[in-house]
């Protein structure tokens, strides 16, 4: 007979995180949650787990836990597929839509012992039953999820979703559980709730693995004398993010270990989590409720402190309304928790409004923004101690202060300087004995981590608007003024005369259907990120609603939204496409980001856009039967202008840079984007590879440009005209005909006015 061991039921989610569940043969009904643990990888998620399996052990003698979670069998994962109609939230009561959303759902099977018996586990929700045919579990597990989807607790469809990687393992932790036995008689008491959910920073900095501070505090010597009390006092952290307040915690950290050695009594521990760590695998109702109160419980009455890092999340209701901070709170009114959290000055009088006892209870302790002076004075010690050790020259130092004050606003020095350092340590190494890198290799390698053009960046450099007017017409034809315009906005940027508080731009472009509105935006990303990815495009005629705008600011299940997006990389363009085809409560978002550049998630953050390009584009007066504003005359432009005033409300007009009018494309232009059409075919793969030359007559170009153009869509059937009439002939000859290389194909025009003969 097989020796009896644990199962663990493994899983790598979508985020990267890895955890690890304990399966039991079934569950009691007044059961808490199977022990779980999640990290970073599979081998810390285990040892985290281990010393819940060492309690399961140590308490055989009490009840029966240690038989229902010790398997003899080989447990097989299989996977049952459903098609769910999801449901809908309605004022007449849940509407279950037509559509289907298929599922994959995995579940083990074990044979029982002596028995024409299965035991069925559904690991992802506890679920357990016996059954004589394993042909019918999927037939049952659809069953189970179909009630769990309905009722006033049902289960999210979220919950359901497919993971990275399922997988069972057999486990014996003997090695953990031995160790847990050789602890000294001053190691803290066992706190396997925390333990799972969080990192012990003062055992880190004991065993030299905690990040290193560098300077000093002053902050840090204020909190000093409170070290030595037993309770420390609650602390809520308010500063910009970048301005060291992650970096204030380390140092309290180090602060309990030194003063714990040489001393009796209990070691004092810092426990560092997050709410998504507090919520991680929390899957059944009420759950990480209950793992709130435990939190609670281990840390009542000790000197231990928990720092859960931003308050917003902590604040952020769930779906039934409660947060974490609510359970929390109680204990740390009532001064039996030390806690420990961080927020910017918005944040706080958020926090205020929505929890005010708790926020009384705390000290507010400011952390202020470094001076250039003071960031500059940190670079050496921080770069010194990178591996390879990083150096920049005094000229360098204050390059880099001032190119991260002037491109990079949405962070707080040091932080944002120390970050780029650690950009710095990621290179290739300087050769040896060369010196810190000067004034131009700084502003070089800025660029290359920010994606800004040097010419930008470097104030040696001459850049005019004509210029950058001029690389911005390279993609947009027909559209020198409008290219002209935006150029200033750049041109502004260089200078250095554009508001701090702001975005970097606001535009709105207005004019009929293809005429290059959408691809200016494109461009603009081109020039300033030398990516046209950085632009983050927002079809605004899907915000139709009042509920869809929260895709805005809310992620959907496996997406993400604007909101997350711009906080990832806020040196983007950022383009509203069709504006005026959104709800209204739109506007009032766009008030905020195209005035001030900031935005408010769904958690309560703060989105920085003020280094982002806004560019709203829309059609109004496009389809008037006489387009004023897009005549030749000196004026143009006027009456379409009038049409949007009387439209958008005057508060958002009065913060936009710039209405940009597109003239419809003249048969030049015309004849230009199809040379530009032209020149992206010949870069195709297809083209490269068999080293085929394509050639076209004038004549062919007019044919093109006319039968690629339409009043009402201007130039956007070209694509479509050079695909069917141009592309397809010779994808079919090229396919037809596998040695025809190195050849010349010529297009021309052909007497059939609708025709090109390639």
């Amino acid at each position: 007979m097989k020796r009896p061991s644990f199962r663990v039921f493994i899983t790598r989610h979508h985020g990267g995180l890895v955890s690890a569940v304990l399966l039991r043969r079934f569950r009691n009904v007044f059961d808490d949650p199977p022990p779980a643990a999640m990290a970073e990888d599979e081998e810390t998620a285990l040892r985290r787990l281990a010393p819940q399996a060492a309690l399961i052990v140590e308490n055989d003698d009490d009840d029966d836990d240690l038989d229902r979670y010790q398997w003899t069998e080989e447990l097989e994962l299989r996977r049952v597929d459903i098609d769910i109609h999801p449901g809908r939230p309605d004022p007449r009561g849940t509407v279950i839509a037509k559509a289907t959303v298929p599922i994959k759902l995995g579940y083990a099977a074990a044979k029982l012992d002596g028995a024409p018996l299965y035991r069925v586990i559904v690991p992802r929700f506890d679920w357990s039953f016996v059954t004589e045919d394993l042909g019918a579990v999927p037939d049952t597990i659809r069953s189970l999820v179909f009630a769990a989807l309905i009722g006033d607790s049902a289960t999210s469809l979220y919950d359901l979703r497919r993971e990275v990687d399922e997988q069972i393992i057999a486990w014996e932790p003997i090695e953990a559980a031995a160790a847990k036995d050789e602890e000294d008689e001053d190691a803290p008491d066992p706190a396997p709730t925390l333990e799972t959910i969080s990192e012990d920073w003062v055992a880190l900095a004991r065993a030299g693995r905690l990040p290193p501070t560098v300077g000093v505090d002053p902050v840090f010597d204020e909190l000093m004398p409170a070290l030595d009390d037993k309770h420390l006092p609650n602390l809520l952290l308010v500063g910009p993010r970048g301005s060291g307040k992650s970096t204030l915690v380390r140092r309290i950290a180090r602060g309990l270990l030194e003063r714990s050695r040489g001393k009796s009594g209990r070691r004092r521990r810092l426990w560092a989590t997050s709410a998504d760590r507090i919520v991680a695998g929390m899957i059944y109702l009420g759950m990480w409720q209950q793992r709130c109160l435990l939190i609670a419980h281990e840390l009542s009455g000790g000197s231990d402190v928990l720092y859960v890092d931003r308050l917003a999340d902590v604040l952020a209701p769930s779906s039934d309304g409660a947060s974490i901070a609510e359970l929390l709170a109680p204990a740390v009114i009532a001064g039996q928790l030390s806690l420990i959290a961080e927020c910017d000055e918005a944040e706080l009088v958020r926090a205020r409004q929505r929890f005010p006892a708790l926020v009384d209870a705390m000290r507010v302790v400011r952390v202020a923004e470094a001076t250039p002076a003071q960031t500059i004075a940190l670079l050496e010690p921080y770069g010194q101690r990178q591996v390879p050790p990083v150096a920049i020259s005094s000229e360098g130092a204050r390059r880099l202060v001032e190119l991260l004050a002037a491109f990079r606003r949405d962070t707080a020095f040091p932080g944002k300087a120390l970050a780029f350092l650690d950009y710095l340590a990621t290179r290739p190494p300087r050769p040896a004995g060369r010196s810190g890198l000067a004034v131009a290799e700084v502003t070089e390698t800025f660029g290359t981590w920010s994606g800004l053009p040097v010419e930008l960046l470097a104030p040696e450099r001459a850049l005019d608007t004509a210029a950058i007017a001029k690389a911005l017409q390279l993609g947009v034809i027909g559209q020198d003024h409008a290219c002209t315009i935006a150029a200033r906005v750049i041109a502004r940027l260089k200078a250095g005369l554009d508001d701090p508080q702001r975005p970097v731009g606001a535009l709105l472009f207005a004019g009929p259907t293809g005429v290059g509105k959408t691809e200016l935006a494109k461009q603009l990303a081109r020039y300033l990120f030398t990516d046209s990815e950085r632009l983050v495009r927002v079809d605004m005629s899907e915000l139709v609603t009042g509920a869809a705008i929260a895709r805005l600011i809310t992620p959907s299940p496996g997406g993400t939204s604007l909101a997350d997006r711009i906080r990832r990389q806020p040196l983007s363009v950022v383009l509203f496409d069709e504006i005026e085809k959104a709800d209204a409560a739109a506007f009032d978002l766009l008030l905020g980001v195209v005035g001030e550049g900031r935005l408010t998630d769904s958690l309560g953050r703060l989105v920085d856009f003020r280094m982002s390009v806004i560019v709203m584009t829309t059609n109004l007066g496009a389809a008037d039967p006489k387009p004023a504003g897009f005549s030749s005359t000196p004026d143009d432009g006027a009456d379409h202008l009038g049409v949007i005033r009387a439209f958008f409300r005057p508060e958002l007009l009065g913060r936009i840079d710039s209405i940009i009018a597109f003239r419809p494309l003249a048969p030049p232009a015309l004849e230009q984007i199809v040379d530009l059409e032209l020149d992206k075919l010949r870069k195709r793969p297809g083209f490269v590879a068999r080293n085929l030359r394509l050639e076209m007559t004038p004549g062919a170009r007019t044919r093109l440009a006319i039968l690629g153009h339409d009043p009402k869509l201007g130039a956007r059937p070209l694509r479509r005209t050079i695909e069917d009439l141009v592309v397809a002939p010779i994808a079919e000859r090229m396919a037809r005909d596998p040695a025809w290389r190195e050849a010349t194909i010529r297009i021309t025009a052909t007497p059939d006015p609708g025709d090109v003969m390639v």
